[in-house]
């Protein structure tokens, strides 16, 4: 048992420290072919803290342990924001630019789509092309929305060749780390009778939402609310759409009633209370965090 919970330990931080090298490598190669810098932060931020989710659910789907796969989707887009949002917002509150409240409510809309996709048990291959279509047209849109504003310049940086082979070899970290946090939790699971839902909707998403909670905590310390905001909605967005969207391409997930009647339902209920926040006064209160702490400790109570 001890050892399953170092692999797991060693396994979440080769996720983290290789989601960090990843979009480090990422940016410098997207600099040196002159990718805008405006889209460079808002495409790789969003993917370097939700790899490690990405990675996680695809190889859980895979191996074909779908309560891990869908588990830590969802219970990542809920710790994001109860867990994550809520401390961020206890040690400041956080004020933000009004177009927060109007990607709030896209993130809200695609959740109830994804739950929507769930009512029959199963989240089919053809289910999770159109999350990920989804996602693709969001991307299109920022892309057409912003491109304008901004001048592309011409690449410039260091050797890209050296940061492609860095991109490539922190992607394989990831995937090392991804194996090993899965496979211990399946181990781990089995081993004290908790089920691999329990264990992916709390241990696994909590341990692969990390990235997403130091950017927000730095980002608030350093007052830069729009960035801790911004982290959470985009990696939110992106858990749902793409998380889920290719898990189930890898392998059809079956939806544990649980998540269906229970842990969506909740998750939906938080985003609603954060985008109804947003929209009233652009801004996440100490009271605001007090309550998504609170339901977060009742969900956490709830699973054990």
């Amino acid at each position: 048992m001890i050892q399953e919970f170092i692999v797991f330990i060693v396994g979440l931080i080769l996720l983290i420290k290789g989601s960090d090298e990843f979009v480090e490598a990422g940016s410098r190669v997207a600099k040196g072919f002159g990718v805008s810098e405006f889209l460079i932060a808002l495409i790789l931020a969003s993917i370097a803290t939700t790899l490690p989710e990405v990675t996680v659910s695809a190889i859980a789907a895979f191996e074909g342990n779908s309560g891990i796969a869908l588990g830590n989707a969802v219970g990542s887009a809920l710790a994001n924001i109860a867990l994550i949002l809520g401390i961020s917002a206890m040690i400041m509150p956080l004020k933000v630019d009004e177009i927060a409240w109007r990607n709030s409510l896209f993130m809200l809309l695609v959740t109830f789509y994804a739950w929507f996709l769930m009512r029959d048990g199963v989240i089919s291959r053809f289910e999770g092309f159109t999350l990920i279509l989804i996602y693709l047209s969001f991307l299109y849109y920022l892309y057409k929305k912003h491109i304008a504003i901004e001048d592309i310049e011409g690449g410039k940086g260091g050797s890209v060749r050296r940061d492609v082979v860095i991109l490539f070899l922190s992607g394989a970290v990831v995937v090392i780390g991804a194996r090993m946090v899965v496979t211990s939790a399946v181990t781990i699971a089995r081993s004290l009778g908790i089920s691999e839902v329990v264990i992916g909707l709390t241990l696994v998403s909590i341990g692969t939402s990390l990235p997403e909670l130091a950017n927000s905590l730095a980002a608030t310390l350093k007052k830069i609310p729009n960035i801790s905001v911004g982290n959470i909605v985009g990696a939110n967005i992106l858990d749902i759409l793409m998380v889920i969207g290719i898990a189930s391409m890898i392998r059809p997930i079956t939806v544990d009633a649980s998540i269906f009647s229970f842990t969506m339902p909740l998750t939906l209920f938080v985003m609603g209370i954060l985008t109804l926040s947003l929209r009233m006064t652009n801004k996440i209160s100490r009271t605001v965090s007090a309550v998504l702490l609170a339901i977060y400790a009742y969900f956490l109570y709830s699973q054990f």
